[in-house]
């Protein structure tokens, strides 16, 4: 959900393909993450290395290598902060046999970024205009309309305690505290 590419489950698809490898078998406790650099990059890596371009110990490499080890080491860092965000357990250097890969086991019970919006935190910010919001006092209760225009009378620190909404009966428009509006979920 991050936007990242995944490749494909065939190696030989992926060949020139930058992304995520996902690998995983009945017998892993989870899922392998890597990261796979452009195939220009990976491929200039691995002329340097076949090349003997580089010193024992790292002290000294061709920046082809450097490079590829930077992308990939950023790459999996940044995509084991964005699962353990999304809940997911995440072990990194969990096997001497897959250098740099994440195992990625069970996701955690929690909050998640799919949960409906709703009490408490719906309209703890202020609504925006175009949300849509059931009137819950006044003549018109029970109503749904969208925001026009939000306003602050009191503090610009505090979310907005007017809104301008669309008149529920469809002729202009409706000025109601904030209290008296709540979000009006996609079902109803």
């Amino acid at each position: 959900m991050a936007g990242l590419p995944v490749l494909p489950w065939q190696p030989r698809e992926a060949l020139h393909s930058t992304g995520v490898s996902i690998e995983g078998s009945e017998h892993d406790p989870g899922v392998w993450i890597d990261w796979v650099v452009s195939g220009a990059l990976r491929d200039a890596a691995l002329r340097a290395l076949e090349a003997g371009a580089y010193r024992r110990g790292g002290s000294e490499m061709h920046p082809a290598i450097r490079h590829s080890s930077t992308v990939k080491f950023a790459m999996m860092a940044a995509i084991a902060e964005i699962l353990e965000a999304a809940g997911y357990r995440v072990e990194r250097d969990a096997d001497d046999y897959r250098p740099g890969e994440l195992l990625v086991l069970e996701q955690q019970s929690g909050p998640t970024w799919r949960d409906p919006i709703g009490p408490p935190l719906a309209g703890l910010g202020g609504y925006m205009p175009g949300v849509r919001v059931r009137l819950t006092d006044g003549a018109y209760a029970g109503s749904i309309t969208r925001v026009v225009e939000a306003w602050h009378t009191t503090s610009l620190d505090e979310p907005s305690d007017v809104y301008l909404v669309e008149h529920p009966q469809g002729t202009g428009e409706l000025q109601v505290p904030a209290t008296a509006v709540e979000l009006a979920y996609e079902d109803n």
